[in-house]
């Protein structure tokens, strides 16, 4: 993927006068949070207000990278832009109905001086990180959210489980990574740079569900199994929840050692 433009947003871009590669490059905005500086290149993502053209509001979160690469078996010398891949993978669940960052705009430029990369996102709005939830939830009283909980999880379950059906792993599916919208209890898998291909779903299915296991410890071993049963699509405990329980427990044990 050279360059990419989701439809009706050629038009949005260019009303803000921003319907170049070099316009966005040149764009003058804070960051987001502070540029990421590595083997003399960098790394930036800035949150920006759009007018549309018939007088609405959007909002973006374009990034930038300069000579940021990573190697891959088919640019095993040379690398690639490691937006590349980000952009390939939210294309790749925006087209099979996976709750991820719309992907609006990606292009790049190789020069001599090395890559030019820009990607942007539309930005969720009323979504919270599911690790901020979980410390509301413990702060203010975990009974307290009883409802709340029995909304969002199963949610977060299909999301996942609809990654894994298409064999594919988050491969760092900590719970910042989950978005949740906080009236409808809808979940968004964020930060798909390290996505990748596994030989089957259950590859995916351990891979993800190990760490996401590992890295909730304060939730509720009731809600644990509430969420093992939306993933696996069962009304009650069975052999495959009891089986896919217990590996759970073993691999976090072995880490935990």
């Amino acid at each position: 993927m050279n360059e990419f433009i989701e439809d009706g947003w050629q038009a949005i871009l260019e009303h803000n006068g921003l319907g170049s590669f070099e316009a966005l490059w040149k764009l003058q905005a804070d960051w987001f949070e502070p540029p990421n500086q590595r083997r003399g290149g960098w790394s930036g993502v800035c949150r920006i207000h759009l007018r549309t053209p018939s007088g609405g509001e959007e909002s973006i979160f374009l990034k930038r990278q300069e000579n940021h690469s990573r190697k891959t078996w088919r640019h095993l010398l040379s690398g690639e832009p490691t937006f590349r891949g980000e952009a390939h993978n939210l294309r790749l669940l925006n087209r099979n109905g996976v709750a991820a960052p719309q992907l609006v705009y990606y292009a790049e430029e190789q020069s001599p001086k090395g890559w030019r990369v820009i990607l942007a996102t539309r930005e969720l709005r009323g979504y919270l990180p599911l690790d901020r939830l979980v410390q509301n939830w413990l702060q203010q009283g975990w009974a307290e959210h009883h409802a709340q909980r029995r909304k969002i999880i199963p949610q977060v379950a299909e999301v996942i489980r609809k990654l894994h059906q298409l064999r594919r792993a988050h491969n760092s599916l900590h719970a910042k990574h989950v978005f949740i919208q906080e009236q409808s209890g809808a979940a968004c898998l964020i930060d798909l740079e390290k996505m990748r291909r596994r030989i089957n779903r259950r590859k995916a299915m351990l891979r993800d569900l190990d760490t996401l296991n590992r890295r909730t410890a304060a939730i509720s071993r009731t809600d644990r199994l509430r969420f093992l049963l939306a993933y696996l699509q069962r009304e009650k405990v069975d052999v495959e929840v009891r089986a896919l329980w217990h590996q759970l427990a073993v691999l976090e044990k072995r880490k935990n050692q």
